[in-house]
């Protein structure tokens, strides 16, 4: 199934609202008219023509402003409305002195003598010119500035995404070097195990640096790219590490923050097993409810300083909780120690 894309839903709803607007306007013309002492039908004739003409104008306007004044300034833009409002509001209202003037001449409606034509040139250009031009300068000011709130927004989620992939993409050199120079030194001891470790260090790589528009991946995706990279760890651990995944089925595909799990255990090794003289276990337990899921992340190790806790992984993770889900309170990630085990707990929004 093909579901209409944000351009085109956005282009209809202009066109909604672009007749709405204008057809309000002319129901109040004819209404206004329809009220005087003095009527003809003829009259929401002129409303017509003068409201249609003017709303064609104003479509003018906005293509001429999409296509050339967008990405200038203010200034230009603004003069550039003001232009075009006049313009148009003059244009629609002599197409109205036309269009009464035929109709006079052609017999539809009462004939204008030669003697008083300019006056009635005068009185309805004076008399509608400038209500159209008001009218016209309000739809400017509105277009302006749903613009430009437009512009504000799209400007916003664009530096959102931008500062997610800089943080999604921020591969540990580290890691990346000891991974290579332990998978060089198992070629000679064990060359069926390095072309194992080298392809899950390319899945790695691959998984990280792959650019997808969606910064959240399933969690069984996650645990997936997890278990590679403690597989590549285990080349220089062996024994001393130990990893257990605990994860209630209903949680596998929910949504997660792409590269969040594994930062969390690349947390775990760095500053705790690998200060540990005979290693130790990782274990990663996650569960749901209704609304919430909660991923704890436990290894042994004790937290020993406090820079621990505000270290650049847990910056990143905690920037990215942020940044994706900037309206749930109950977001967040925590570290306590207790017993020789320091947990990681993150709690985010349950999403499929």
């Amino acid at each position: 199934m093909n579901y209409p894309t944000l351009a085109f839903v956005q282009r209809h709803l202009y066109l909604i609202c672009q007749l709405t607007g204008w057809l309000l306007l002319l129901s109040v013309i004819c209404i206004v008219a329809w009220m005087r002492v003095i009527f003809t039908p003829v009259e929401w004739l002129y409303a017509a023509v003068l409201v249609g003409s003017t709303a064609i104008g104003s479509h003018f306007i906005r293509n001429g402003y999409k296509a050339y004044l967008r990405g200038k300034n203010i200034w230009q833009q603004v003069c550039y409305l003001t232009a075009g409002s006049i313009l148009v509001a003059a244009t629609a209202t002599l197409l109205l002195i036309i269009t009464v003037l035929v109709l006079a001449h052609f017999g539809v409606t009462n004939p204008i003598p030669a003697a008083q034509r300019w006056f009635v040139i005068r009185v309805v250009f004076s008399g509608n010119f400038f209500n159209m031009l008001l009218a016209l300068l309000f739809w400017s000011a509105l277009y302006f500035s749903i613009s430009k709130v437009r512009q504000l927004h799209q400007t916003s989620e664009l530096l959102k995404s931008s500062k997610l992939d800089a943080l999604i993409h921020q591969l540990n050199p580290h890691f990346l070097f000891n991974a290579i120079n332990n998978i060089r030194a198992l070629i000679l001891e064990d060359p069926a195990r390095a072309r194992d470790m080298l392809a899950r260090l390319a899945d790695m790589l691959r998984y990280s640096l792959s650019k997808d528009d969606n910064p959240k991946v399933t969690l069984d995706a996650e645990l997936a790219i997890v278990n590679e990279y403690v597989a590549l760890c285990s080349i220089q651990f062996e024994d001393r590490l130990r990893f257990v995944i605990n994860t209630e089925l209903t949680c596998r595909q929910a949504l997660v923050p792409k590269l969040l799990l594994q930062l969390c255990v690349e947390n775990a090794i760095k500053h705790g097993i690998s200060t540990e003289i005979d290693g130790g276990s990782i274990d990663v337990t996650v569960h749901c409810n209704d609304s919430m899921l909660d991923i704890v992340i436990s290894n042994d190790g004790n937290l020993q300083q406090p820079e621990n806790y505000r270290g650049l992984g847990l910056q990143n993770i905690r920037q990215r909780l942020r940044l994706l889900y900037p309206d749930c309170k109950q977001t967040g990630l925590t570290l306590q120690s207790e017993h020789n085990k320091v947990k990681t707990h993150i709690r985010i929004p349950l999403e499929y």
